[in-house]
């Protein structure tokens, strides 16, 4: 709980006007307090599922979670896209990209995974009702709001058909794709294969063609990632359901 409380307190204090709403990338504390003025997409989904979050622990209201996603969704709409895809830094007190523009296919999956998880949330909240009809429309608005931002992302164009495995993203200057492949099912990006399946972007076949190159740790059977991080193994966890006793698990 005082870490949960901790990680919202960044949000709660740097996430205002002067970034457009949006969350800095970090804040810096050593040798002094230094906001870095930047975003990405999984900053940005992170943070609004924070926001939802936070209502659920009791942090903040129902008008507080309305006020901070329109805010936000205000800013994120404004925001250059290619193919609906948000691009992988933006300076948030300008609204600008940074160049190279890019489009990170793990960065567009995490945001669309978010993007639904506060669509169902929004939505949640508002068929409850005990908040007001007022609210239980601004609600549902912001549901549909998040959903239209999440069906507008189309995931073909990161895809290659002959490998069946998606490029690490896209150079957009020079529509030019990455030469390196998302190849492992123990990766940072199977939550982005997961949602491009189930959107009808890329075929089913595309889940087989992940690699799974085994390992053992002290008799347990488990997958390889490239590195061995936790953010390969975890980061698609807050929001995909790993069957229990499977390899992920």
């Amino acid at each position: 709980m005082t870490l949960a409380r901790e990680t919202w307190r960044f949000f709660e204090q740097c996430v205002g006007p002067e970034d457009n709403h949006l969350p800095p990338d970090n804040l810096q504390l050593v040798p002094d307090p230094t906001l870095a003025h930047r975003t990405s997409p999984t900053n940005v989904g992170l943070y609004l599922l924070a926001v939802c979050c936070a209502r659920e622990f009791g942090w903040i209201s129902t008008s507080e979670v309305i006020r901070r996603l329109e805010a936000s969704l205000d800013s994120i709409e404004k925001l250059d896209k290619h193919n609906g895809h948000l691009l992988n830094w933006y300076d948030t007190r300008t609204l600008q990209v940074m160049l190279p523009a890019y489009v990170s296919s793990v960065d567009s999956g995490n945001l669309a995974g978010l993007l639904l998880a506060v669509t169902q949330a929004c939505t949640a909240l508002g068929k409850d009702g005990s908040d007001g009809p007022k609210a239980q429309a601004a609600l549902l608005h912001l549901g549909k709001r998040c959903h239209a931002l999440y069906t507008a992302m189309d995931f073909k164009g990161l895809y290659n058909s002959k490998r069946n495995l998606f490029h690490i993203g896209l150079r957009v200057e020079d529509q030019t794709l990455d030469a390196s492949f998302y190849d492992l099912l123990a990766s940072e990006s199977r939550l982005t294969s997961f949602l491009a399946i189930a959107k009808g972007d890329v075929p089913k076949r595309h889940w087989s063609a992940l690699s799974r190159p085994f390992l053992s740790v002290n008799g347990a059977p488990g997958l390889k990632s490239w590195s061995g991080s936790m953010f390969e193994y975890l980061m698609p966890s807050l929001l995909m359901h790993e069957p229990e006793h499977g390899l992920l698990h």
